[in-house]
């Protein structure tokens, strides 16, 4: 029975994917580009989440006001408690910004185990980052495997952890429905570290010659770190500008099938 229902649950999931893909296609075809994605998204984003949440259906899991945080056998109490209480501040915070609330609550996987964490988030090979969203979900490593023995665990979890920006890239793409490039929401969760946390990325870095064109096109063969902070610089740049309003203002529009490309020469 279980290879029955395992089975059914992967062809309805990858039958809608399928769909999705052949009208993004179409619609791509006929030159209706962020209208598509706008209109699509959405579906994509439900099914890589009923995907890992099949995934990680033996996980156990705590609720909170607007979190399920499921997590596997290595993970104790401790950072339970903890990331517990840093979801639900954190949430505040993104709400006010963005004025918006997801309608269901939001999905948090920890993990102790690297290669479950690296093969439900589609990472391949390379470092284990501490958190990633994807599948309309916020994935965690365990902060015990990178908070170093000699720090504060809950002051550097909360204070320097990844579940903030995480938090804010579902945010980014529930309202911008995925119209958008890798450089800006990028920039757009560091610039909310960077405003509720104070945590400056890139801060000692002097000078960075990558263009907006570069991030758009190359973003994943320049160096991470000097694209990260010139994606975080280019935001607060454009918040110190206009406001963080404007910002938000430019998400909602993307959502609604604007092209970012309209608004680019207030990011220069």
């Amino acid at each position: 029975m279980m290879n029955i229902d395992k089975k059914k649950f992967f062809s309805i999931n990858f039958f809608l994917f399928g769909i999705a893909l052949l009208m993004m296609g179409f619609v791509f075809y006929h030159g209706q580009q962020n209208n598509l994605v706008t209109a699509f998204r959405p579906m994509v984003r439900d099914v890589e989440n009923r995907i890992v949440s099949y995934r990680t259906r033996s996980y156990d899991f705590v609720t909170t006001d607007h979190f399920i945080i499921r997590y596997d056998d290595g993970i104790d109490e401790e950072i339970i408690d903890l990331v517990t209480m840093t979801a639900e501040d954190k949430y505040g915070s993104v709400v006010e910004a963005f004025q918006y609330k997801p309608q269901e609550k939001i999905m948090i996987l920890l993990y102790d185990d690297i290669g479950a964490f690296m093969d439900i988030t589609m990472q391949g090979k390379g470092t284990p980052p501490m958190g990633v969203y994807y599948g309309n979900t916020i994935h965690l490593l365990n902060p015990r495997q990178w908070v170093r023995s000699d720090e504060d665990m809950t002051r550097a979890f909360y204070s320097e952890g990844p579940l903030l920006h995480e938090l804010v890239h579902l945010f980014t793409d529930h309202v911008g429905k995925g119209n958008f490039p890798i450089w800006f929401t990028e920039g757009v969760s560091l610039y909310f570290e960077y405003k509720v946390d104070g945590y400056e990325w890139g801060k000692e870095v002097t000078e960075i010659d990558y263009t907006i064109e570069m991030l758009r096109d190359e973003f994943y063969q320049l160096d991470e770190y000097l694209a990260y902070t010139q994606s975080f610089r280019i935001v607060r740049n454009f918040v110190e500008n206009y406001g963080e309003e404007a910002l938000i203002e430019i998400i909602e529009s993307l959502g609604e099938g604007k092209s970012l490309q309209s608004f680019m020469h207030l990011f220069r």
